[in-house]
């Protein structure tokens, strides 16, 4: 085979194409893409393409449009609230007053009292004389435990219910609690649940003074000025009242102690006295907060009376 010189060319032509195939391309490219440094007109000019750039981009930037807050207001909703159901009962009490003996009211040992509650039916069934005032709990304050209601008592109507008590014997204070019972036997008293007992409190002590009431059966139609004496049996002491006229009774408050009792009428020199079957003066007893009744100045004479046992 005869090789011609175009042959060569060719033959050169081509390991010279592949040679530069095998270079790197940033070889080939990087003097194509190097620039000179920008003279300063270079930096003036691109200061004005950038400035001019960032104001094109704030133009045309979208404006960020606040959104208005819309308060949502919502409607106020009344919710009712429960009704209360009324509450009734057929056997219930209102407590009005005591009628008698106020809370802490002070009683001698032994003193007999009569307590009084003032009572309003507030239930719905009639109140009967098979009702009944009964003790439940406390100071009992005697034997009497249950005392009838005096009569009917409708719903609305009001009722005065007693019960006769006796204090204790020693000193101190004291509470007895009574409510109403019904025929069937259920206790029933005031309050929300008409279970709360009605009471009487009282103090028991030694008071220091009592009462003494009598008459004077001056022997004529009409009692004159009379000097009152009491005469303590131990110490002597003695206690004047003036009597005015026309008192046939008197009533006075004595200290504890035991007594003689007399009067003189002094326009007529005429002495009364509380006396035995033989005519001397007989004594009697004062006891703190009890009354001694009867002592009645029964014999009139012009001559003083001796002392008797």
């Amino acid at each position: 085979m005869k090789i011609t010189t175009n042959s060569i060319l060719i033959l050169f032509g081509l390991i010279g194409l592949l040679m530069v195939a095998c270079l790197p391309v940033a070889m080939l490219t990087s003097p194509l893409f190097r620039q000179s440094q920008p003279t300063p007109d270079t930096f003036a000019t691109l200061q004005v393409i950038v400035t001019q750039t960032m104001s094109a981009m704030t133009q045309t930037a979208p404006t960020q449009t606040s959104i208005p807050v819309t308060a949502t207001l919502v409607p106020p909703t009344s919710t009712p609230l429960p009704t209360a159901t009324a509450v009734s009962y057929c056997d219930w009490v209102t407590f009005v007053k005591d009628v008698t003996i106020p809370d802490g009211t002070k009683f001698a040992p032994g003193e007999t009292f009569t307590k009084t509650w003032r009572l309003k039916n507030r239930g719905t069934c009639t109140w009967t004389p098979d009702y009944m005032l009964v003790f439940t709990t406390g100071d009992s304050m005697g034997s009497t435990t249950a005392v009838r209601l005096p009569g009917n008592v409708a719903p609305g109507q009001s009722v005065d219910v007693s019960v006769t008590l006796t204090a204790p014997t020693k000193r101190g204070d004291y509470v007895g609690y009574w409510m109403l019972r019904n025929p069937s036997g259920v206790l029933f008293g005031y309050g929300d649940r008409a279970n709360q007992a009605f009471y009487v409190d009282i103090n028991v002590d030694d008071l220091p003074h009592g009462i003494v009431t009598g008459n004077f059966y001056y022997p004529s139609e009409f009692n004159p000025p009379l000097n009152l004496y009491f005469e303590n049996a131990a110490t002597g002491e003695i206690i004047q009242f003036a009597i005015p006229e026309k008192s046939s009774t008197y009533s006075v408050l004595l200290p504890n102690g035991t007594y003689y009792a007399y009067a003189w009428a002094p326009n007529y020199n005429l002495q009364g006295a509380y006396v035995n079957e033989s005519l001397t003066m007989k004594p009697f007893v004062v006891k703190g907060g009890q009354n001694s009744t009867g002592i009645n100045l029964t014999d009139w004479s012009p001559y003083p009376h001796s002392r008797g046992q």
